[in-house]
């Protein structure tokens, strides 16, 4: 099998070692990285007990520790187990599911469980299937909730009946949690102590992503009735002066900054700074939102684009007409409303994923393979699978933050043809690819450039690419990979053979080291690869003469230029003539693959003394049998078809296949 067969094959077995109900319950791109991942750091042959011990030890230490790795954490578990706490930052999204006094006291105190999930949240994590839900009991962890006196008047007002009455759900963190003792059972009884650090959550009819237990209890009168705002349009629009009398303000986080400090009534504190706008004016008015010391942590519980409702916030200044001055008092209540969105109109099969709070459809977790012909603009994380047609040279980026180097790769998955643009270092990388290879990409981001669909990957931004064509540890690995006759090549694919080497010769004249008798190698950037010239003579071809020191290279490729000799280094530049009885195939070799068909480095090559032992070096491998790694291709340069070795292996080093 080839690599996608692999995938397929490994991520149905794994399915039932993790006892997931059906293999969407494993991520097709978490599959096909691990798997990448794995062979990458293996060279020789993986067993495939090995290998799925080793995929299924990641999984089991994924699931496990899934909830304390969650951003927001939709039950009370983690917090009440005797294990491991998640951080003191780590938000919470519950439920008050009552309210009750403590006799005999003023102590009010809510009962709060994990508020729901959201619609389909088991079929958008398995690509449209309700697949297992490993925690499904996970919202009956309950607690008691001590309320904090800044909540009393809304507790016990009458402006706010009902408002604790209506499934509530709010945004909490910072919490701490006590064992009030006194249960009556040989249980804690498990109390939350008192914080400001919450928002109540606002919810609209429009929300799509409403769970259906709460959609008959929406805050539309409310938000009317204390903000005076009603949605309409995709946005928030006035319908009216709040009929409450207290101040407040209804604003879209637009910004939130970094932590700094400054000094609050002569003395030092740590401030943040929210930057809002109140959309609904005309005109819009931006809110400059200041929160000093432990009001910080209401910050967590806010994203870009969501909205915003303050109940009694304190206005320290008017700055004109479209723009205020806010801080976050000790008398501050605050809601949240995430953002709107509907579910992206895209084909069928990605109807299940939902745009996140910044409007961006999240791949993180899909289950299928996502194709080419798929992608659409605002979609963050993809994993695609693809073959390179055409690799750019350095189109370097500049802006006030200094020169970013830029490549462009142009990919086909036989759906569509799609460029990829890649950033910084993980661009230099992508930049020795070749046409033809088979390459995984891990961590896109797609937009939309003159209609066109374009994806954008950096090292920033985590992304990852895994060049399968060259991939050692897949070559060795004989129960991941089928052998196939080279009589039996398709036209553009990649494919396995095994065959013995029947010639090795120069593929031709390039810049190359003074000790090179024999063309077989040439100076290529230590960074890149990518061929080097002579910054004097940038078309002249052949050995340079000594001292070596003198001369100056460029390198088109990356754009480097007056590179000096320490930064250029030989690469083996030949081709490989091998035949396994059903053909004979002469290939052009990259580097690598040279070099382990012959057995000896470019440096060992260039330190043989004369033409002679040289030439006895490159016929020593005739005879010996290879398992290689062959890509045929057509060239859009060229317009011609050509066969290339990615990878070669002694077969005594391919792992023996399980019978």
């Amino acid at each position: 099998m080839d690599f996608e067969g692999a995938v397929e094959a490994l991520r149905q077995e794994l399915a039932e070692y993790v006892r997931a109900d059906a293999p969407d319950g494993i991520p097709w791109s978490w599959m096909a990285t691990a798997l990448s991942a794995a062979l990458s750091d293996h060279c020789s042959g993986l067993s495939r007990a090995v290998l799925l011990a080793e995929l299924e030890a990641q999984r089991h230490q994924i699931e496990s520790g899934q909830v304390l790795q969650e951003e927001t954490h939709r039950s009370l578990a983690p917090l009440l187990s005797r294990g491991a706490k998640p951080p003191q930052d780590t938000v919470f999204h519950l439920l008050i599911s009552g309210m009750s006094r403590i006799p005999g006291t003023g102590i009010w105190l809510w009962q709060v469980t994990g508020a729901p999930d959201p619609p389909e949240a088991g079929a958008a994590a398995t690509g449209g299937r309700e697949g297992p839900r490993p925690r499904q009991q996970r919202h009956e962890a309950q607690a008691d909730a001590f309320v904090h006196q800044r909540y009393y008047p809304m507790v016990e007002a009458a402006e706010f009946k009902g408002f604790f009455a209506q499934r509530r759900t709010l945004f909490a963190t910072d919490l701490r949690v006590v064992d009030r003792g006194g249960s009556g059972r040989d249980q804690p009884a498990h109390t939350l102590l008192p914080t400001t650090s919450l928002a109540f959550e606002l919810r609209l009819r429009a929300d799509p992503g409403l769970p259906p237990v709460l959609r008959p209890h929406t805050d539309e009168e409310l938000l009317k009735s204390l903000f005076g705002v009603h949605f309409a349009g995709g946005r928030f629009r006035k319908c009216g002066e709040p009929l409450f009398n207290a101040d407040q303000l209804w604003c879209r986080v637009e910004e939130i900054c970094q932590e700094s400090e400054a000094l609050r009534h002569g003395r030092p504190a740590v401030c943040q700074l929210i930057r809002c706008v109140l959309e609904h004016e005309e005109p819009a008015v931006v809110v400059n939102l200041m929160l000093w010391n432990e009001d910080i942590a209401v910050a967590r519980l806010w994203t870009p684009a969501c909205y915003v409702g303050l109940l009694c916030p304190v206005v320290a200044a008017r700055v004109s007409e479209t723009e205020l001055k806010v801080e976050y008092g000790s008398q501050t209540i605050s809601f949240v409303t995430r953002p709107v969105r509907c579910l992206a109109e895209v084909c069928a099969s990605q109807a299940s994923v939902e745009r996140n709070e910044l409007g961006l459809l999240d791949y993180r977790h899909f289950a299928r393979r996502v194709r080419l012909c798929e992608c659409r603009k605002d979609m963050v994380n993809l994993t695609v699978l693809a073959r390179v047609v055409a690799v750019s040279v350095n189109v370097p980026f500049a802006d006030d933050s200094g020169v970013t180097s830029r490549y462009a790769v142009r990919i086909d998955d036989g759906t569509a043809v799609c460029d990829v643009t890649i950033w910084g270092d993980l661009g230099r990388q992508a930049s020795g690819l070749l046409p033809g290879q088979l390459v995984l990409w891990h961590n896109l981001d797609a937009a939309e450039e003159n209609g066109e669909v374009i994806l954008n990957g950096s090292s920033d931004e985590n992304s990852q690419l895994f060049n399968i064509s060259t991939m050692a540890g897949l070559l060795a690995s004989a129960t991941l990979r089928q052998y196939t006759f080279l009589a039996e090549l398709p036209r553009a694919a990649n494919r396995y053979a095994k065959a013995c080497i029947v010639d090795i010769a120069s593929s031709g004249e390039h810049l190359r080291d003074a000790r090179d008798h024999l063309a077989a190698t040439m100076l290529v950037h230590s960074a890149c690869g990518r061929q080097v010239t002579r910054s004097d003579a940038p078309s002249s071809r052949g050995r340079l003469e000594n001292p070596v020191d003198c001369y100056r290279f460029d390198c088109l490729g990356c754009g480097a230029t007056a590179l000096k000799h320490s930064e250029a280094a030989a690469a083996f530049a030949v081709t490989i003539t091998i035949d396994d009885g059903t053909e004979s195939v002469v290939a052009c070799t990259t580097p690598t693959a040279a070099a382990d068909s012959i057995g000896i480095t470019p440096e060992q090559f260039l330190m043989l003394p004369g033409a002679g032992e040289q030439q006895s070096s490159l016929a020593r491998p005739l005879g010996r049998e290879v398992a290689v790694s062959i890509t045929t291709y057509s060239d859009p340069l060229l317009a011609e078809h050509g066969t290339r070795m990615d990878a070669a292996c002694a077969t005594s080093a391919v792992g023996m296949p399980t019978t």
